[in-house]
C-alpha cells in the first residue's frame, strides 16, 4: 500500500468509546444503561441523516443532546441531573486502549494522521485532549467546515481540501459500517473497525480489510 499517505479516523466508536458515559453512570442509570446507550447513539446518527435530508443543519452537540432527550423519554428516565452528567461525560469519552500506541506508530512511519468526524470542534477537541493524543494528530476535521453530515461527499472532500491529500492516498477507518461504505464509495481506501461483530450493509463501497480493533493496523498498511 505504498500509495497511502494519510490515515484518517472517524471519532465516535472508532477512536472513542461512545458507551463510556452511560457505563460510568451505570449505577445511577440502573439496568437500563445499555438500552439508553444504544438508543442514544442510534438516534444521534439518525438525526444527522434526517437533518441532511431536510437541509436543517445544527451542530452535533445539539443533536447529541436532542438524541439523549429522546432516549431518556422513551425509557421513562426523568432525571435532569443525570442528563447533565451524561452530556458532561460525553465531552470526556475514553479512547480505546490501543489508540495512542497505534497513532504513535503511524507517525513514526511517516503517515499523516487525522480525524474526520460529525462531531463539533468543541466535542472533538475535548475528547482528543482527554485522551492525550493531540500531538499525534496532524488535523482534526469537523463537519462544521461544510455544515452537513456524513455520508455527504462534502464531508469526505474536507481531507483533500484542508490536508491536501488526494482520496486515493487516504486510508480511512470507521467502526460505523455505513460510514465505511460511503467513504469507500467516495474513493477512499477503507478499513472497517468492526468492534461488535456486525454485518456489512447492503450499500455501495467495500472495505479492503475488516478488523475488530485498531491493534496491529500498522502491520496491515
Amino acid at each position: 500500500m505504498e500509495q497511502i499517505k494519510a490515515c484518517i479516523f472517524d471519532a465516535y466508536g472508532t477512536l472513542f468509546d461512545v458507551n463510556a458515559a452511560c457505563r460510568e453512570l451505570s449505577k445511577e442509570v440502573g439496568h437500563k444503561w445499555e438500552s439508553l446507550a444504544s438508543l442514544w447513539r442510534l438516534r444521534q446518527v439518525e438525526y444527522t441523516w434526517l437533518r441532511n435530508s431536510m437541509d436543517e443543519y445544527i451542530d452535533f452537540w445539539q443533536i447529541t443532546s436532542h438524541a439523549l432527550d429522546y432516549a431518556m423519554e422513551t425509557l421513562e428516565i426523568d432525571n435532569i441531573k443525570l442528563k447533565q452528567e451524561l452530556l458532561a461525560l460525553y465531552l470526556k469519552l475514553e479512547a480505546y486502549p490501543e489508540v495512542k500506541d497505534l497513532l504513535t506508530k503511524l507517525k513514526q512511519k511517516g503517515f499523516k494522521t487525522g480525524i474526520l468526524s460529525n462531531g463539533s470542534m468543541k466535542m472533538l477537541n475535548s475528547a482528543v485532549d482527554n485522551a492525550n493524543i493531540r500531538e499525534l494528530l496532524d488535523q482534526i476535521l469537523s463537519v462544521e467546515e461544510c455544515k452537513t453530515y456524513k455520508p455527504s461527499k462534502k464531508v469526505y472532500d474536507l481531507v483533500e481540501k484542508i490536508m491536501k491529500v488526494k482520496k486515493e492516498n487516504v486510508m480511512f477507518f470507521s467502526s460505523n459500517a455505513w460510514d465505511m461504505h460511503a467513504a469507500s464509495n467516495y474513493g477512499f481506501n477503507t478499513i472497517w473497525v468492526n468492534r461488535f461483530n456486525a454485518k456489512l450493509e447492503k450499500l455501495p463501497g467495500k472495505p479492503i480489510n475488516i478488523v475488530n480493533s485498531l491493534e496491529k493496523i500498522d502491520e496491515i498498511i
